[in-house]
């Protein structure tokens, strides 16, 4: 007597006998993380050169090559950390874009705006904010035109009106994750900034005492007795 399964495709046979179906696809917007922490940014890899010591043989050539080797890492991990930013950003507008697009499909609510930028257009806008600003050119001047630091805060959510389209609400989602981004992004340049500049005047005292013991004690005495100007 021959025996014929029951099992049907798509579905994962239990313990008990029965069958468990298998769990909803997600949409592409539902496969993106909900951005809700940024502290992951501030990982970055540690290379070789960050953790072996120096190979100087004396002291104070060691803590030079230390100091300078400390700055060098502090360039690396700043650029580092505003990369993972970017991305962490970009990928949370791309999650509400996406979003957006599949409530207008699912709805039918595409054709009721028109057409959106073309695709080069929107890496042509984002390529141009990723450019470092003109020298000589102060945005905080408040004679400046483009200064927009005297424009009161709005909080998105409390001037959308209640009939909001699904596209519109998704454009001011996405100016909230930009504005929160430049935030973040400019809060801890500052911080390395002001950090980098503590090693290197740190570096500039070792590098004048290394200067100072190869001279001559009257040289030595010259040079300290020398006018500051």
């Amino acid at each position: 007597m021959s025996s014929q399964s029951n099992h049907r495709p798509g579905a994962h046979p239990t313990g008990g006998g029965q069958h468990q179906p298998q769990p909803p696809t997600l949409r592409p917007s539902q496969q993106i993380p909900r951005l809700v922490n940024v502290a992951p940014s501030m990982f970055v890899p540690l290379r070789k050169d960050d953790v072996e010591p120096p190979l100087e043989d004396d002291e104070p050539s060691q803590r030079i090559a230390r100091l300078k080797r400390i700055i060098e890492t502090i360039d690396y991990h700043t650029a580092a950390v505003k990369e993972n930013y970017m991305w962490m950003f970009e990928r949370e507008m791309r999650r509400y874009s996406l979003d957006a697009a599949e409530r207008e499909e699912e709805f039918k609510l595409r054709d009721l705006h028109p057409p959106g930028p073309a695709e080069a257009e929107i890496d042509a806008v984002f390529a141009s904010m990723e450019r470092p600003a003109p020298e000589g050119f102060d945005y905080n001047d408040p004679n400046n035109p483009f200064n927009v630091k005297h424009l009161p805060e709005l909080n998105p959510q409390e001037v959308m009106p209640r009939d909001v389209s699904v596209r519109e609400k998704a454009m001011m989602d996405i100016l909230t994750v930009v504005d929160s981004g430049k935030n973040e992004i400019d809060g801890y340049q500052n911080h390395m900034k002001n950090l980098r500049s503590t090693y290197v005047e740190l570096l500039g005292r070792e590098q004048e005492r290394l200067r100072q013991a190869a001279l001559r004690p009257e040289e030595r005495t010259q040079v300290q007795d020398a006018p500051m100007g």
